[in-house]
């Protein structure tokens, strides 16, 4: 075995894995805000009370963004009209109407909205008695949101993730 050339070998690699990895986001943690411009989505313009955040670092700009915040019922209302959704006007609701199939697998009305893991992430604990409407939207940019509502009272907890980052993933 040709140790000088294993060294090389590795060497070389590790040299292409450094010129490749900021062409993949490599191993850098980009701040809220920081991922937030990158696929065009504010904030709303009240105060939001952050329950949690994640993004793909994997990639940048990433892929997908998971949040959920608490703000005002009326500030969320504005923030969807803003974002031509019709707040009384949801796509869906959970629980959802009827069983309905994905890849010929049933889905139950009262599954989980989210993957298991967002789920995890959000400490969603949803009620089946209740009704959760759930809007989508799209940034200016092509990302492509979905937001699932926690009414209560005067104030809204968003569960909002992408379900597209935007033409920067293709």
């Amino acid at each position: 075995m040709d140790v000088g050339k294993s060294r090389r070998n590795v060497r070389a690699a590790s040299l292409a894995l450094l010129a490749v990895a900021p062409l993949l986001g490599g191993c850098a943690t980009h701040s809220r805000q920081q991922v937030l411009d990158a696929v065009h989505l504010e904030m709303p313009d009240c105060h939001a009370e952050m329950h949690s955040y994640a993004a793909d670092e994997a990639w940048w700009p990433p892929g997908w963004v998971e949040m959920s915040y608490t703000v005002p019922k009326n500030c969320m209302d504005a923030y969807l009209v803003a974002r031509g959704v019709d707040p009384a006007k949801p796509v869906t609701t959970w629980p959802r109407s009827g069983t309905s199939f994905v890849g010929g697998e049933p889905i139950k009305p009262t599954d989980p909205p989210f993957t298991p893991k967002t789920m995890s992430r959000f400490k969603l604990r949803l009620d089946a008695s209740r009704t959760y409407p759930e809007h989508t939207f799209k940034t200016p940019y092509g990302s492509e949101f979905s937001v699932l509502l926690d009414e209560k009272g005067n104030s809204t907890t968003a569960y909002l993730i992408t379900d597209f980052g935007g033409p920067h993933v293709l």
